[in-house]
């Protein structure tokens, strides 16, 4: 507790530094990936708001490594409570404190994700995966769904570009399959891409090697499956 009070304090103390992109009225800057690609260090109040905040923060968990684990674990909280402005925002000081965490790009490819920027979203998970990020924690399985999206959503992409990306996917829930500790987690995330590009049969026999694993599969996506292909009888 003492640590989210703590983490209250020093992240409101930057809430009211330029928080809009310059000439985009109503665009915070904080909600960008990345602050948007902005150089900070050009803004007077900006640059020495951020360098007493990570000096803060890195003197109270230890080194800027330590500082960044613990601002990207804020992200999720805010993010599994649809807070996606908030999350963002501490994703983005997570990437202030240490931009090599892998676990940043990840946190922004979900907030993108749930934003509906597949693509962008994407682009941000290949970032990740380049930092070595931790294997035990559907990272795989969620670029390689990730993948998929903008695969299908993508109008803009040419047959052959369709073509590699979801041969990416592929290799990534293969990758997934091999390194992942929660299975299930990877072939349910592997039969919703199966239902996505309309291979219903498949989805069902990702289904299969989940129950195989045990738990449950959510009522929403096999009410979805249903409802396209009736379950195999085997």
């Amino acid at each position: 507790m003492k640590k989210l009070g703590l983490i209250f304090i020093l992240t409101i103390s930057l809430s009211g530094c330029l928080a809009s992109l310059p000439g985009k009225q109503g665009t915070r800057i904080d909600e960008v990936p990345m602050y948007g690609g902005m150089d900070r260090s050009q803004y007077p109040t900006l640059k020495a708001g951020d360098e007493k905040f990570i000096s803060d923060v890195s003197a109270q968990f230890g080194s800027r490594e330590s500082a960044s684990i613990v601002w990207v674990d804020q992200g999720y909280k805010f993010y599994h409570q649809d807070q996606l402005g908030m999350a963002m925002r501490r994703f983005n000081q997570a990437w202030l404190l240490n931009p090599n965490n892998a676990e940043v790009y990840a946190g922004f490819g979900a907030v993108l994700m749930d934003q509906g920027k597949s693509c962008e979203a994407m682009q941000m998970m290949e970032k990740s995966l380049t930092l070595s990020p931790p294997e035990y924690q559907g990272i795989y399985a969620d670029a390689a769904r990730i993948v998929t999206l903008c695969a299908v959503s993508d109008k803009d992409l040419t047959s052959d570009g369709r073509t590699r990306l979801l041969a990416r996917s592929e290799e990534l829930y293969k990758k997934a399959e091999k390194v992942e500790i929660n299975k299930k987690y990877v072939y349910d995330s592997w039969a919703m891409s199966r239902y996505l590009l309309g291979r219903y049969d498949d989805a069902w026999s990702m289904l299969a090697k989940a129950r195989k694993i045990g738990g449950e599969t959510p009522k929403s996506f096999l009410d979805l499956l249903q409802a396209k292909m009736p379950k195999p009888t085997q």
